[in-house]
Formats: C-alpha cells, structure tokens, sequence
C-alpha cells in the first residue's frame, strides 16, 4: 500500500471550517424563523378556532396552554385563558372541539427545543402536569406580533 497517495481529494481545511460555520449559522436562523413563523401561525390558529375563521370576529384568547412532549415539541392541551384571566376550555365555547384543537397541533410541534429561544420568552411557565411534563402558555399577542422574516 503507497501511504503517500491521497484516498480522495479534500478542500483546504480553512474553507471546510467556514462552510461549517456557515451552514451551522444559516440552519440556527432557519430554526429561529420557523419558531416565529409557528408562534404566528398557532395564534392564528386559535382564532380561527374560536372564530370559526371568521377574522373580523371578536374573540376573547389571550393565553394557550401546551404541555412539552418527550422530544421537547409543544402540544396544546385544549385550553385557554380569556381576557379576564379565566380558564377555558376549547370544548366549553366551540362544537368538535377534539378536531379543532388537533387543528392548533398541525402547528404547535413545530415549536420545540431548536427555536426555544422563540417560543420561551413569550410564555408563562405552569406547573408540571400529573405526569410530569411541562406545562406553559403562550401569550398569543406577543406570538402574533412576531416578525415572519
């Protein structure tokens, strides 16, 4: 076996460590734009729920709660807090409940621990739930305000 022979060619060490880092910091803004993206879209989504898509209707959801899963992705739970703070559930104001709150999960998953930096700040966290998960509530305005770029 010739040991001076190259196996393959390879680019200068230089240009590898700066296509790492490149991509490393273009992959972290792709996961931070879709955490603002999915913030947006999950308070549009509890609008439309509770407005049966109507966008010029009054609704009342200031707060949503998720509850982390085991990969760290959110998942609504079904309920929400009112403008005056009270705890509601979806299935207490709207018809098939079960869909339309699957509906919010379409998008909350998305929501996870590569763009915590996102969702984290404009949520409440709540006391674990029975099993142990974390529980928190997303303010819906701040998720709404969001910038999409």
């Amino acid at each position: 076996m010739d040991t001076e022979a190259k196996s393959y060619p390879l680019p200068d060490g230089r240009d590898i460590g700066e296509a790492v880092d490149s991509a490393l910091k273009a992959s972290h803004a792709a996961d931070l734009r879709l955490g603002r993206v999915m913030a947006v879209v999950t308070a549009a989504a509890v609008r439309d729920v509770l407005t049966d898509c109507d966008h010029d209707a009054p609704f009342d959801a200031e707060w949503v709660e998720v509850t982390e899963t085991g990969d760290g992705s959110l998942f609504a739970t079904g309920w929400y807090w009112s403008a005056s703070g009270e705890r509601t559930a979806f299935e207490d104001v709207i018809g098939d409940p079960a869909n339309k709150v699957f509906d919010i999960n379409e998008w909350t998953p998305h929501l996870d621990e590569t763009n915590r930096e996102v969702w984290q700040p404009i949520s409440e966290r709540l006391p674990d739930d029975s099993d142990g998960r974390a529980m928190w509530r997303i303010n819906l305005a701040a998720a709404a305000a969001l910038p999409l770029a």
